[in-house]
């Protein structure tokens, strides 16, 4: 049985494993001369440890929701593409969580994996669709800290 990358699947998984799936599949999804230039930074960019880290934060963002964009068409010829597309879906998410915003020491996995449930019953389709999904999850992820 494959894995379905639900919470129970994601809290039983060791840390490390799901790191180099999502890794890998991030490579395969994202061209090289796509993340060059995400993660070249102008001068002005990188004038100030803030500004830095808000052009890295800025980068990761669009890098995820590249990755998201490009899974359906990984999975064209798939016999179960619905599934396979779901499960890199909430993989690549789990990345986007854990490994991009290190969001696991103010958000618990399983409200997360709520959210990402929500997501998926009517998952963006373009890049720039899911860059706005993933900047309200953010949104919503810093509302959910702050109380």
């Amino acid at each position: 049985m494959q894995r379905d990358y639900t919470y129970t699947s994601l809290s039983q998984s060791p840390r490390e494993e799901l790191e180099e799936l999502s890794m890998r599949m991030i490579q395969r999804l994202v061209p090289d001369e796509s993340m060059t230039e995400l993660f070249t930074f102008d001068q002005d960019e990188t004038e100030t440890e803030d500004k830095l880290l808000e052009a890295r934060f800025d980068a990761m963002l669009r890098m995820s929701a590249i990755a998201l964009s490009e899974i359906p068409a990984l999975f064209d010829e798939s016999e179960n593409k619905e599934q396979n597309i779901v499960r890199m879906q909430r993989l690549l998410l789990w990345h986007f969580y854990a490994s991009s915003f290190q969001l696991e020491s103010a958000i618990p996995l399983e409200v997360h994996c709520n959210h990402v449930e929500v997501i998926l019953k009517q998952s963006p389709k373009s890049a720039l669709e899911w860059v706005t999904t993933l900047t309200d999850l953010l949104r919503q992820y810093s509302q959910i800290g702050q109380k």
